[in-house]
């Protein structure tokens, strides 16, 4: 699943991941994968498969840190197959149901315990196939916390295979969970409602009675009833329809049986729908040809929109066809469909054979900017990645949701890359996916990798930085120090081993031995089960040509107890110096250590973390930074290793291991390098300053935009607004900083520009006056800076967006930029539009996330809303939404007090918190280390200013 709600795309595409909410010290922590005679690939053996379920193996998770589960269900029956009948009425919200569950029973029992939420169980009949006799129950009790049903039996079950027979009734949910309507616009334009299914990460209990955890894999034949008018699709593909049921005007499709798999990896949609339709060669291989077979592609999409989706579909094709080369694993199924759903929880969603994607993730045009173009290649990756590394091996329990959500994040980056190295998706991948990671593994409040998962409500808010970000890091470490061909090897021998069944981290770290012939469990054990990462401070004596070493755990409060720093971790160091050709290789693997220099005493400079593969910050000498600064401007240093040591600094300034100045001084340095990444780093920091002291200084506030306008001004003419023919695809995304850089530092060419550019837009829908990439700034500057009407036209460019023939992305750049104004009442309309039916739930964060980064003073108008509607907000996106946990910490990330700290703490005291448990307090400690960032060198912040104009 992709993470989301996915703002920083939008926000990225009018500033280029512009938000200072997405400073180092952001608030954003919280909140959006991969077989001859190993190939059982698309040709699924059932006989095989049932006849090992016959005498399953336990389900219980072993986890790897070894943490009570207090909420796994009794193992005393376990499903082998499910065969299900739902007959939803879309008009009246209602669902009636039948399922079938062919089961085994472990022990004997008088009892059948199984999850049910939202749903009435009307009647339970139990068929033991070595009795005759049938076992009729409407004894049932409920537990609402533990979202569990209990059939009690008149008699004892005995150990053996038996059927169960369940009768129930339900309710389609609104909120984007379990089996739910979500608007679209059918065959003749009308708003309508279609099916969907959200199921992970507990939701399948919403819809069906069943076992509703990853480890109880089983089989599933579905019939699903619909309107004759829906194309109804699920995991497999359609075996027959029985159709005109009645006078109703209703069908029912009847699905193939699926192979074994978890219960969260059911899907279902059901709607007028429309497709387009490719082949990819990622089936099983034909032993006469040596070729493998074809697997049909298709996107579907309500009946206007699939000319959007053509890019995607040949997107799709390619990367499922990398992947079988990658894994050697045929794809597992026979078809493979994706379906852009208007209203959709995460920005994708693996389901097997059925791929769940945001309209904005697949609706790829020429009007489309090159930033959504690349969310797509990769979002697209990640998730058909699943259908091997998720889905065929599946992990045993949430605890390890990174070995899901890490590899598919790393393998969505890694082909992504591969496809179109042009993008450099790896530097990107350094400036803001691996940062989110380290920015919030350096909260107390963080988590490890391999997290506790004490019960069903800390599952969802596991989805974060930490375990896809952090995950992926951990995995491109870790495979850049066994080589990539090594590293597969192992992954290959792990989906073979696990194929169609459940693994933990310990499963992975096996295979990777066995493929390597290192101690990858003992390397690793402390980077997945212990929170946190170390940085190394180097001690450098350039005369000798001698350094020392030192780990300890990186803080951003810059104060680590000793009980805090017991972890020492295996640390990977790559060192370059003024006189390598080549990069040195060794390990740090105690609390300190020493080394010399290479190249000795000859050596001028000297970078650790080479690539930035390892996964900690390197905290140098004054001196050292000084040597860096020189090699940086006479361009000795790759950009990736200009990132890794500007990244560093960033964090350690705001931790307090280095001066505020310090960094400052150094900006003409970094300024040198002509690549967007380098510009993009120096651009948040500046945001990040500016959020930090503009509520307590004016004067340095105003210092901060002088020096901003100073940097991205003449960058920004220098680049000017028109696209040229020697320009790549890296010179527009600098073009597409700087730009929106330069007008919030208020250049006043850049927004008179803007101002026009818009209003030409505006008043002549067929003629563009700018490039795409431009869009979402164009739009947000013409609010915030332009006059009120243009409030009022992008408000008309959002709902008419035809018009202008807006992409689905510069139509939520339109959505988003409605809170731009100055004005405080403009943007408070604006937050009551968000609430209405004009704009969908998973959109408000949209609104929230452009107001916050357009006017700093914003945030305070956000709050008061906020704490003056929060059970609107909690009705709307409800109470256990993730969503809500995303809204949260957008509302709260940007302030920078304590006393703002103690305000929001308190405030939230007595509220129900459990879909943010973890936002709430890393948000809360990402406003006290801006309050002490501010108070330790506020004095230094003011004196460089004096000293430098």
């Amino acid at each position: 699943m992709a993470l989301s709600p996915d703002i920083s795309a939008l926000s990225s595409a009018k500033s280029s991941s512009s938000s200072s909410s997405n400073t180092a010290a952001s608030s954003q922590c919280q909140s959006a994968a991969l077989d001859d005679d190993a190939e059982t690939g698309g040709s699924v053996d059932k006989h095989k498969i049932t006849a090992e379920l016959a005498t399953p193996a336990s389900s219980t998770p072993s986890s790897d840190t070894d943490n009570p589960i207090a909420d796994l269900l009794p193992k005393t029956v376990t499903p082998v197959h499910y065969d299900i009948h739902l007959r939803p009425d879309i008009d009246s919200g209602k669902v009636t149901g039948s399922v079938c569950v062919d089961a085994i029973v472990n022990t004997s029992t008088t009892t059948v315990t199984l999850h049910a939420k939202t749903i009435v169980i009307e009647c339970a009949t139990v068929l033991a196939r070595a009795s005759a006799d049938s076992l009729v129950s409407r004894d049932i009790t409920y537990d609402s916390d533990m979202e569990t049903a209990t059939i009690r039996l008149p008699a004892a079950l005995e150990p053996g295979p038996v059927q169960i027979i369940i009768e129930f009734t339900g309710v389609l949910s609104d909120s984007m969970y379990g089996l739910y309507r979500s608007k679209y616009r059918d065959r003749q334009g009308q708003l309508a409602s279609m099916l969907v299914t959200q199921f992970q990460a507990k939701c399948a209990r919403m819809a069906f009675p069943c076992w509703d955890e990853p480890a109880i894999k089983a089989e599933f034949t579905l019939a699903l009833t619909v309107p004759s008018s829906h194309t109804a699709l699920s995991n497999m593909p359609v075996r027959h329809t029985a159709e005109g049921l009645g006078s109703c005007g209703l069908k029912t499709v009847f699905f193939e049986r699926s192979p074994r798999m978890s219960t969260y990896l059911l899907a279902i949609v059901s709607g007028e729908l429309d497709y387009v339709e490719g082949v990819s060669m990622s089936g099983p291989l034909v032993a006469e040809t040596g070729k493998r077979q074809p697997i049909v592609c298709r996107i579907y999409t309500a009946p206007a929109d699939t000319e959007k989706v053509q890019f995607s579909l040949e997107t799709a094709v390619k990367v499922l066809e990398r992947l079988v080369d990658m894994f050697d694993v045929a794809y597992p199924l026979p078809k493979l469909d994706l379906v852009a759903v208007p209203e959709l929880e995460a920005g994708g969603m693996e389901n097997w054979g059925l791929v769940l994607f945001r309209t904005v993730r697949l609706f790829i045009t020429k009007q489309t900017s090159l930033w959504i173009r690349q969310k797509a290649v990769y979002v697209i990756a990640h998730e058909l990645s699943h259908q091997w590394f998720g889905n065929l091996v599946t992990m045993a329990w949430w605890d390890d949701l990174w070995l899901n959500e890490g590899f598919a994040t790393w393998i969505g980056i890694y082909i992504t890359d591969q496809m179109y190295p042009e993008w450099k998706r790896w530097d990107q991948f350094a400036i803001e996916d691996r940062q989110a990671a380290l920015s919030a593994d350096s909260l107390r409040s963080s988590h490890p990798i391999q997290v506790t998962i004490k019960g069903s409500a800390d599952i969802d808010q596991v989805f974060d930085s930490i375990t896809y970000y952090k995950g992926c890091a951990l995995i491109r470490m870790l495979s850049a120090h066994l080589g990539i061909d090594v590293f597969m090897d192992g992954v290959r021998q792990y989906l073979r081993t696990h194929q169609y069944g459940t693994a933990t981290t310990k499963d992975l770290w096996h295979a990777l031995e066995s493929a390597s012939g290192e101690q990858v469990s003992e390397l690793m054990h402390s980077w997945t089960t212990e929170v946190g990462y170390p940085v190394v401070t180097v001690t450098d004596d350039f005369e000798s040509g001698t350094m020392s070493l030192q780990q300890n755990r990186y803080l951003h409060s810059g104060h680590v107890s000793e009980d805090e720093d017991r972890v020492v971790w295996w640390v990977p160091l790559a060192i370059i110096s003024s006189t390598t050709t080549k990069t040195v290789h060794t390990t740090l693997q105690t609390r300190h250590g020493s080394m010399e220099i290479p190249g000795g005493s000859t050596a001028t400079w000297v970078k650790l973390n080479t690539s930035n593969a390892g996964l900690y910050r390197v905290c140098y000498s004054p001196e050292a930074l000084r040597r860096l600064g020189v090699a940086i401007s006479k361009g000795s240093l790759s950009t990736v290793d200009v990132v890794g040591i500007l990244n560093d600094m960033v964090a350690l300034v705001i931790s307090g291991y280095l001066r505020t100045s310090v960094l400052l001084d150094m900006i003409e340095s970094f300024k040198s390098v002509g690549e967007y990444v380098v510009w993009q780093i120096i651009g948040v920091f500046l945001e990040g300053m500016h959020l930090t002291w503009a509520d307590r200084s004016e004067i340095v506030r105003v210092k901060i935009k002088e020096l901003s306008r100073s940097i991205f001004g003449p960058k920004a003419a220098a680049l000017g607004w028109k696209h040229r023919p020697e320009d790549g695809p890296l010179v527009a995304r600098l073009r597409a900083i700087s730009i929106p850089r330069a007008a919030w530092a208020g250049e006043p060419a850049v927004i008179a520009q803007a101002c026009d550019l818009f209003t030409d837009f505006y008043e002549n829908p067929d003629c563009k006056p700018f490039q795409h990439d431009f869009t979402a700034s164009v739009f947000e500057i013409a609010v915030r800076n332009g006059p009120p009407e243009n409030h009022a036209r992008v408000k008309e460019m959002y709902e008419h967006s035809h018009r202008w023939n807006l992409s689905e992305d510069h139509r939520m750049a339109a959505l988003g930029a409605m809170s731009c104004s100055p004005d405080k009442n403009v943007v408070w309309e604006a937050l009551e539009y968000a609430m209405t039916d004009h704009v969908l739930p998973q959109d408000l964060n949209i609104v929230i996330g452009f107001m916050v980064t357009a006017n700093y003073h914003s945030k305070h108008i956000l709050w008061r809303w906020f704490s003056q509607n929060y059970q609107r907000v909690v009705d709307r996106l409800g109470e256990c939404s993730a969503l809500l946990g995303h809204v949260v910490g957008t509302v709260i990330g940007d302030f920078a007090s304590e006393e703002m700290a103690a305000t929001i703490e308190t405030w939230f005291a007595d509220k129900h918190t459990t879909a943010f448990d973890r936002t709430l307090p890393q948000s809360l400690e990402f406003i006290r280390v801006r309050a002490a960032w501010y108070s330790r060198d506020n004095e230094n912040v003011s004196e460089w200013f004096s000293r430098n104009g």
